[in-house]
């Protein structure tokens, strides 16, 4: 009984060893390496410029801590790439042009290096000062000083009827064409009141023989009447106690008029008797030069008379002789006063006007006072 209970003691005691051995046998070293199923696996691809390697995202949540999973997931490679951000072209800075500074002067092998990245720099072109705003025209002391001019014809059984303006002094301003054909060195010059013709006086013309050699040898067609002093003409003190009217702007000095306002004043045969002082306006449209003389028949075929060759132009480099306006003219216009509204300066008296054919376009020629054939012979 004993030996069989020994021999059961001693059986259990050897499986417990057994036992023992091999849970010992069973457990993995500290140092072993230890696979895992959720390692992410790389797959090599051919080696050459374009190999790479692909990697492939764990299907499900590894086992362990949180820690560890952390851990883990720290050591994966990095396959998360940012999303391109689309480039926004904004349009371009409105920039104020300023002259560029000038070109800085090297020498030496820096001046071919520098040659060769810079492009040379033109000068920039000097700027012109704008000038300063014009005040309101006053056109209220500009129709006092527009004038109607009546001269005697040399049967003094009629009369020539033209248009004129005043300079200081009593010195009015008419067409050439007009004083070379009167009668008389004396004239009859109206002055306005409310636009119609009121105040009448007598004024002198210049010589008129060297108005009509002006005229008809060099194109000229500009001619002065002088007023009387006031002290030897208490007719005229009576109205004009201080001084005739005159038009009180400047005579035109600038070329470049082409495209102002032209005001062209004067008395037309539109109105009756040429009763009333009219207002028209255009723009200049071209200058002309005197390219000659010549003698054309009058439109009644009545008696010849000289006339310039007028060669427009659109050149604004120098002042020319005359102005050319998209304004009508009419018969008692010549002489008027044509006037830049833009500048505010006297341009000159209106030679006279021409229908543009089919375009039924009206324009009027004014002699320039500025221009230098003129200016040298202004009283």
């Amino acid at each position: 009984m004993w030996y069989g209970g020994g021999m059961v003691k001693y059986m259990l005691m050897v499986m417990g060893v057994i036992m023992a051995a091999v849970f010992l046998l069973g457990r993995p070293r500290p140092d072993a390496p230890v696979s895992s199923p959720y390692k992410e696996s790389v797959r090599a691809e051919p080696s050459g410029p374009d190999a790479r390697a692909t990697t492939s995202t764990p299907s499900r949540r590894p086992p362990g801590s949180d820690a560890a999973v952390k851990k883990e997931i720290a050591s994966l490679p990095r396959m998360i790439q940012k999303a391109p951000v689309a480039s926004v072209v904004l349009p371009p800075k409105i920039i104020t042009q300023i002259a560029a500074p000038p070109t800085p002067i090297v020498s030496g092998s820096a001046a071919t290096s520098s040659a060769s990245s810079t492009a040379p720099v033109a000068p920039a072109a000097p700027m012109r000062a704008l000038a300063p705003p014009l005040p309101p025209l006053n056109e209220t002391v500009i129709f006092s000083a527009v004038v109607k001019i009546e001269c005697p014809s040399e049967d003094r059984r009629g009369k020539y009827v033209a248009s004129g303006f005043a300079l200081p002094q009593g010195v009015i301003v008419t067409a050439a064409h007009f004083v070379k054909d009167s009668g008389s060195d004396t004239c009859e010059v109206i002055f306005p009141r409310d636009r119609a013709p009121s105040i009448y006086l007598f004024g002198t013309t210049e010589d008129r023989e060297q108005v009509r050699k002006r005229h008809d040898e060099q194109g000229i067609d500009a001619a002065f009447i002088f007023m009387p002093l006031l002290a030897a003409y208490p007719e005229a003190r009576a109205v004009f106690p201080d001084a005739y009217p005159y038009v009180p702007y400047p005579v035109c000095d600038e070329p470049a008029l082409l495209g102002d306002t032209i005001l062209h004043f004067g008395y037309p045969s539109s109105f009756q008797n040429n009763s009333y002082l009219d207002k028209s306006e255009g723009k200049a449209a071209a200058y002309a030069d005197i390219n000659g003389i010549t003698e054309e028949l009058s439109e009644d075929q009545s008696y010849l008379f000289k006339s310039p060759i007028f060669k427009y132009t659109n050149d604004q480099s120098q002042l020319h002789p005359y102005l050319v306006s998209r304004s009508p003219s009419f018969y008692g216009d010549s002489g008027g006063l044509g006037f830049d509204a833009t500048r505010q300066c006297i341009v000159g008296p209106d030679r006279g006007g021409t229908i543009g054919g089919a375009a039924g376009e009206n324009f009027s020629i004014f002699m320039i006072l500025g221009w230098e054939g003129v200016r040298n012979i202004l009283p």
